[in-house]
């Protein structure tokens, strides 16, 4: 074993994936941050000698090596930092390494391994100001200069120009990828940006290098793995169930909404932490092996779980006619998927697979270390006009995860545990994004007065909520919206009682009188749904502020539940 241990990482991973509203070139931007991690890192690895069995493991925009001396270790942070700076500007790459000490064990050279990399983190990175008269703005990033135009509708040979005057066509030679044939690759560069920069038609060179990637096929890196023993296939097998979309507009519903799902493992770090005190009683060779297999077995599950999620929701037979069987994903692997689906699909979407997900990990840690620990997963869900630009999506979702994944650190069963379930939480967004959704929750939802239940659990007993807390599952408000609409409970009664139950001008027992007034006007059939919605209702000393705490959750989903 080498005694320097090295350490990658790419930061910046979000502003340089949603640097537009584009999705094409959103996709395209994730394929090519999958291109550079999984291919070009380990080819540069490969041609500095560092073998198969010296790389403890490369995923989701990290890896981490042995190499043999210092003089290695600086020439391969130079090689990887050049072809990021080459096809990923903005992005940016963290490089660190350190020797082990004598005597020191390898997961304390990996704990300071990643302080090393936050203090590289932390010094900051040179912003551009093209906010300067002189200079032009690309057309679909509008954060980077223009450096290259499509030329007119006639001719794609200023296009090439720029290509070839930037290095971009000598790039694409060296890229180890099938189907690379320079003609056909302008050409089709040329018909994207006719489609999506219609104005000015000029871009940055980064964005070129993004829609560049967007036309490969991912599956086709998959296969180039070949560091990795058993490559996961994952895109090949999805384009069998959805319709992949490269188009927002395409993801609309007849109300223009589209649905953006992001979400991210829980107890990893607990889990880590927990498995290296248990490999201080073996060998380091042996902790080694572990946090390679383990990798290895965190990406597997998370897209295996969204495959079956996919051909539960879904059938693949089916797939020419439903018009819901869309969807586009920009980041699954590692414990992270970030995708777009359709509106009416996205919440049961991300439900299902945080079980399955859930399922599959429960079984792998408990192998491990036990019943101690659970790796789950947290989920923020929003749904939004398809104008919204993709970053405010993306800032929104993950503020949402951030909830959820805090509801599940509430819900600990005690001081050392946390809960067995991850969460959901979700919001309706009829703006383009610029809502406070923290706020807005503060004004309609009061504790004494509660409209709202979320985040919602994804699979948790009552009696494991701990702290007494009140917690609902998914599979909860998913059943009762679908009993409503099937039943024809029309969402204006649903709209009454919200109001009624938000109405500041009357004191609580005028709005139980008023809504018991209203649904004695109501059928046999519409009084049985709402017995069963709020059992307790009728009963002695109920104020009306206790009942229907969770209106504002069906009210908001009863559009976008099937």
């Amino acid at each position: 074993m080498n005694d320097i241990v090295m350490s990658i990482e790419t930061t910046k991973i979000k502003e340089f994936i949603f640097s537009t509203n584009k999705l094409k070139v959103i996709r395209g931007a994730s394929y090519l941050l999958d291109y550079l991690n999984q291919i070009e890192v380990h080819k540069i690895l490969k041609n500095n000698s560092v073998k198969d069995e010296n790389i403890i493991y490369i995923a989701a925009g990290n890896a981490k090596f042995f190499v043999k001396d210092e003089q290695t270790a600086k020439k391969i942070s130079k090689e990887v930092k050049d072809i990021y700076r080459k096809w990923a500007p903005s992005a940016k790459i963290v490089t660190v390494f350190k020797e082990k000490e004598e005597n020191e064990k390898i997961w304390d050279t990996l704990d300071k391994l990643a302080e090393m990399v936050a203090e590289e983190k932390n010094k900051g990175y040179q912003i551009l100001n093209i906010d300067l008269p002189f200079m032009e703005k690309c057309e679909l990033s509008g954060n980077q200069p223009a450096e290259i135009f499509k030329g007119d509708s006639e001719s794609i040979n200023i296009l090439k120009g720029d290509m070839e005057r930037l290095g971009i066509l000598k790039d694409i030679e060296s890229l180890d990828l099938e189907n690379k044939e320079l003609s056909s690759i302008i050409c089709g560069t040329k018909d994207i940006l006719d489609k999506l920069a219609p104005k000015t038609g000029k871009v940055s060179e980064e964005t070129i290098r993004k829609i560049i990637f967007s036309t490969f096929i991912k599956e086709g890196m998959e296969n180039k793995q070949n560091y990795n023993e058993q490559p996961i296939s994952f895109y090949s097998e999805v384009k069998d169930i959805l319709k992949i979309k490269t188009n927002i507009e395409d993801f609309e519903n007849e109300n223009s909404f589209i649905g953006f799902m992001y979400s991210d493992g829980d107890g990893l770090g607990d889990f880590l932490k927990k498995v290296s005190n248990k490999y201080k009683e073996k060998t380091e060779d042996e902790y080694i092996k572990f946090l390679k297999n383990f990798s290895k077995e965190l990406d597997k599950n998370t897209k295996e779980s969204m495959k079956e999620t996919l051909k539960v929701i879904f059938k693949p037979c089916e797939k020419s006619n439903n018009k819901e069987a869309m969807g586009e994903f920009i980041i699954v692997g590692g414990d992270d998927v970030c995708a777009v689906f359709n509106a009416d699909k996205v919440l049961e979407i991300s439900a299902e697979f945080q079980k399955i997900f859930e399922e599959k990990m429960y079984k792998y840690t408990k192998a491990e270390i036990g019943d101690d620990i659970r790796i789950t997963s947290s989920s923020g869900i929003i749904i939004a006009k398809s104008k919204t630009p993709m970053f405010h999506l993306f800032e929104r979702a993950l503020e949402l995860q951030k909830s959820a994944k805090l509801k599940r650190y509430e819900c600990r069963e005690d001081e050392n545990n946390l809960a067995k379930t991850g969460f959901i939480d979700f919001q309706v967004i009829g703006s383009e994004g610029c809502v406070n959704i923290k706020e807005f929750r503060k004004q309609i939802n009061k504790n004494d007065n509660k409209v709202m239940e979320r985040p919602y659990a994804i699979n948790m007993e009552e009696k494991d909520a701990g702290n007494n807390m009140a917690v609902k599952n998914i599979s909860t408000l998913l059943e009762q919206v679908r009993k409503l609409k099937e039943t024809d409970f029309s969402k204006s009664k649903i709209r009454y009682i919200y109001d009624l139950k938000r109405k500041e001008n009357l004191e609580d027992f005028e709005k139980l009188m008023e809504f018991i007034n209203i649904i004695s006007k109501m059928s046999s059939n519409e009084l049985k749904i709402v017995k069963e919605w709020e059992q307790n209702f009728d009963s002695e000393n109920k104020k009306f502020a206790d009942l229907f705490t969770n209106i504002f959750d069906v009210l908001e989903m009863y559009d976008f539940i099937n």
